[in-house]
């Protein structure tokens, strides 16, 4: 007696499921806000198996059928560790991503055996979105009755900052392969930049490069490449040595290369000992960072002194320098103090040293804020007796 009612009950069950659109469908419909093609936070993994699956592929040195490949992800401060993937020539996709042309854009390319996920990306973009959020003000008044806290505005509203993941070719162990395709990554830059300015409203003055290591290198070749137009700047961080020390300024990063260009020399092995761009920094007299002890610990430093002189409240400053020989270097500190990297660039000419703490923070802030500080920490000592 009981079917019959059961029947209906089942019937009209079914035709709700078929009437209701499945939540796949209803998802599509909706802005991609939630959408992460690159998950770019500190992992736990001892092991990054994507990296090394690609490793892998090229263990036996160009066996594999990969091309020369880019990948660019896009991070905003309403979305800054679920990158959002950016394809050239694909307005649909662009259109979606949040990425606007009125916020400054900062590209950031990894080097030889790195990935899109490793900490030079980390942090610099983390850095860089750091500006774009509230901070406490340490210069509150203690004679606030309410004691309330007290916020700084945020320096910026927004940034595009886009991370070029070419962990494809960069995998390969053979670097001297992976150094003769710079030329076409650099062309794979330039071309996705130019898109962004057809089809975004991007205008190059807005765009700064932050390339490490064979990432400069690219970064020097997308600036030649882009002509006539010129990026606004192009850090480029411990540039390459290897094969390009030899090459004339038309094959490796120089300062025709954007209306600014600023080098962070921190290793002479895998880096430039000769100056760079318009500014060229030598932390630590360029060469063995202090407690540097692995190899290619100084060169990863370049990328970490970066990351920190975007939003350090002491900043990176360094005297200008000339470098007799490889011992003998004359400090010229009667001409003031110069800021290395930072938030917008500060261009400037010439060759600067700069003195680092031996962990992080490693800024030290200038001569007069230490002069400072030590008088500060006297007068405040007590003694006892």
């Amino acid at each position: 007696m009981h079917l019959v009612p059961i029947i209906f009950i089942a019937m009209g069950a079914i035709s709700l499921v078929i009437a209701a659109p499945s939540t796949e469908a209803a998802s599509a419909n909706l802005p991609e806000l939630n959408h992460c093609d690159h998950k770019l936070t500190k992992s736990n993994k001892y092991l990054d198996y994507p990296f090394w699956k690609k490793f892998f592929k090229h263990l036996v040195p160009f066996t594999s059928s990969a091309r020369v490949k880019m990948q660019f992800f896009l991070f905003k401060r309403d979305f800054p560790d679920c990158g959002k993937e950016l394809f050239p020539n694909d307005d649909e996709t662009l259109e979606r991503s949040g990425f606007d042309a009125r916020h400054p854009t900062r590209i950031i390319i990894h080097g030889w055996m790195s990935q899109g996920k490793g900490s030079l990306n980390r942090d610099v973009k983390s850095a860089y979105l750091s500006l774009t959020k509230p901070k406490p003000n340490t210069q509150n008044n203690d004679d606030d009755a309410r004691n309330e806290p007290h916020t700084e505005a945020p320096r910026y509203e927004d940034f595009n900052i886009i991370v070029c993941d070419w962990s494809k070719i960069s995998s390969n162990v053979n670097y001297f392969g992976v150094a003769d395709m710079v030329e076409d990554l650099g062309f794979l830059l330039a071309e996705f930049v130019r898109f962004l300015h057809m089809r975004a409203g991007l205008q190059f003055d807005d765009v700064y490069l932050i390339g490490h290591s064979l990432g400069a290198q690219i970064a020097g070749s997308a600036g030649k490449q882009i002509r006539p137009f010129r990026f606004n700047t192009i850090y480029a961080l411990d540039p390459a040595g290897p094969k390009f020390r030899e090459q004339s300024d038309e094959y490796r990063i120089d300062a025709s290369d954007a209306h600014y260009v600023e080098s962070i020399q921190t290793s002479i092995g895998l880096g430039f000992e000769e100056p760079v761009g318009h500014a060229t920094f030598y932390p630590n007299y360029g060469k063995d960072q202090k407690k540097c002890y692995m190899y290619g610990c100084s060169h990863k430093r370049a990328h970490d002194y970066f990351a920190e002189s975007i939003n350090s409240t002491k900043g990176f400053w360094g005297i200008r320098c000339e470098r007799i020989s490889k011992k003998t270097w004359v400090l010229l500190d009667n001409d003031g103090e110069f800021r290395m990297g930072g938030e917008p660039s500060d261009p400037k000419n010439g060759t600067f040293y700069v003195k680092t703490y031996d962990k992080k923070p490693y800024a030290m802030g200038t001569k007069q804020a230490l002069a400072d500080a030590s008088r500060q920490e006297e007068r405040t000592t007590e003694v006892y007796h």
